[in-house]
């Protein structure tokens, strides 16, 4: 019984035309790739291509490629990461609650047409000329050995987002007013604390630490007194602020005249 509708099934299948597989074929493999073309519209796209160093005074030119929509921020970011060391063997200790990260470098830039670009001033000038990076010119942070290696960080948050300008059409349309921001999907996605979405991309580099010195910097107010400046010197004022002194033709007991009287 069994052979016999097998029998059937198989002459009703070698009677149907063979134009009549391949739609029946196109149409499987269109059921199955349209999830796949649907979900990759979602992921989103960030990426650094290249990180140039632009001069000897620290300058790096990042830049990179996205899919998000245009005028979308990014946040460009230079850190290395500072390792612990004990003061007798001097040996690293190689744990996370040891290693402090110094942001190098911070610039937030736009998407122009599918590409950003970022130029990063990782060196600093210290009152004395030399070139250093920020975490060196903090005393707190001496004891710390730095890793030969910065990471370069591309962030894009949602949140972190200007609203549109054009409200208008931000009523008419509220449910894409920005679609690309609330369905993140992807593998460079992240999760912060709180559960949000973000999505980040990096690349190490080894840069050495700054040499060389330049021309120091001017002396600020803040600079000193611990933040305060030299509040104690009072400044002398300027002569357009003196009044001139009376002549003796104004010196006069006479009673003033309507013209005399403040307006």
């Amino acid at each position: 019984m069994k052979q016999q509708h097998f029998r059937y099934i198989s002459q009703n299948i070698a009677k149907i035309p063979l134009a009549t597989y391949a739609a029946i074929a196109s149409s499987i493999v269109l059921l199955t790739t349209s999830g796949c073309v649907n979900k990759s519209q979602n992921e989103v796209e960030v990426e650094i291509q290249s990180i140039q160093k632009e001069n000897n005074n620290g300058l790096y030119k990042i830049a990179g490629s996205t899919n998000l929509p245009e005028s979308s921020r990014i946040a460009i970011t230079a850190v290395r990461s500072l390792r612990l060391t004990t003061a007798n063997t001097e040996v690293i200790i190689d744990d996370n609650g040891n290693i402090n990260r110094s942001i190098l470098a911070r610039q937030i830039v736009e998407v122009k047409q599918g590409r950003w670009e970022a130029d990063l001033n990782l060196w600093q000038v210290a009152p004395n000329g030399n070139f250093q990076e920020v975490w060196q010119l903090n005393q707190d942070l001496k004891k710390f050995t730095p890793e030969s290696k910065v990471t370069f960080i591309a962030t894009f948050n949602p949140v972190a987002q200007l609203p549109s300008s054009d409200k208008s059409s931000d009523k008419q349309n509220p449910q894409q007013s920005t679609p690309q921001f609330q369905q993140l999907e992807g593998e460079s996605i992240r999760f912060t604390n709180e559960g949000e979405k973000y999505v980040q991309a990096r690349q190490f580099r080894s840069i050495p630490l700054p040499v060389g010195n330049t021309t120091p910097p001017p002396a600020k107010p803040e600079d000193f007194n611990d933040g305060w400046g030299n509040r104690y010197q009072i400044k002398a004022r300027s002569q357009d602020r003196v009044l001139p002194p009376l002549t003796k033709s104004e010196q006069s007991n006479s009673p003033l005249r309507s013209s005399e009287f403040l307006r």
